[in-house]
């Protein structure tokens, strides 16, 4: 009734003032008009802000989720990979977080940042080890294939105090088997624990551990996400 009397009000003043009550409500119904204009426009950004937001958030879970299961692949192989794949996942993680960066919110950009800091970190050290320990799998899978070069100088590296003719290195690089620099770095290896200057070294990753706290951070990026999106309006 309230508004009923101000509209009546106003059309009375108006009359008053000698200005045409159908000017008036023609006012007020562009006025109405322009706002519900506005209304829309505003909902439509905010629609299309979140869509975006959502769509950057589902580009950003399956680059983790590739990453994840890369580095959970790399991490116990014991045959010599192609880590070109890891290097080209390593930029779509890092792409993806600057689409999330760029969107928002900073609750999820944070959230997103601690993530993708962490799985590049486990999915570079994998690699890192794997590339450690390529020359040895290598050489292993070639002797096991019966490669004779492969065979002479696995031996001699198994009698761990021996010196290792220097003509073996020659050997399995003219066959193949490994590249000159994997070579040098088994023959500094060598040496090295047979003067004692370094121990047998294994992966130092405790990967099970890793791979279940990145999986927990990313179901707490999906929940902020979510939250975000639950939270707008236009998902209720």
């Amino acid at each position: 009734m309230q508004i009923e009397a101000i509209s009546a009000l106003t059309a009375a003043g108006a009359a008053i003032l000698g200005v045409p009550t159908a000017l008036v409500v023609g006012m007020r119904q562009a006025r109405a008009a322009r706002e519900a204009a506005e209304h829309a426009a505003q909902a439509a950004s905010a629609q299309w802000r979140n869509n975006n937001r959502r769509d950057a958030a589902v580009a950003f879970i399956m680059a983790v989720e590739q990453a994840l299961e890369l580095a959970r692949e790399i991490r116990p192989s014991s045959t010599v990979l192609d880590l070109e794949p890891g290097k080209q996942l390593r930029q779509d993680l890092r792409k993806a977080l600057a689409v999330v960066q760029l969107e928002g919110p900073q609750s999820i950009a944070q959230q997103a940042e601690a993530v993708q800091k962490a799985v590049d970190g486990t999915l570079s050290t994998v690699m890192a080890e794997h590339r450690r320990i390529a020359p040895t799998l290598a050489l292993r899978a070639a002797a096991q294939e019966g490669d004779v070069a492969a065979l002479a100088l696995q031996r001699q590296l198994n009698a761990r105090s021996a010196q290792v003719d220097r003509h073996l290195w020659q050997d399995v690089v003219h066959a193949g088997v490994l590249t000159g620099r994997q070579a040098s770095y088994l023959a500094r290896q060598h040496q090295a624990r047979r003067e004692g200057r370094l121990a047998d070294s294994r992966p130092r990753v405790p990967f099970g551990g890793l791979y279940q706290s990145h999986r927990r951070a990313l179901g707490d990026f999906i929940t902020v996400v979510r939250g975000h999106l639950d939270a707008s309006p236009l998902y209720r």
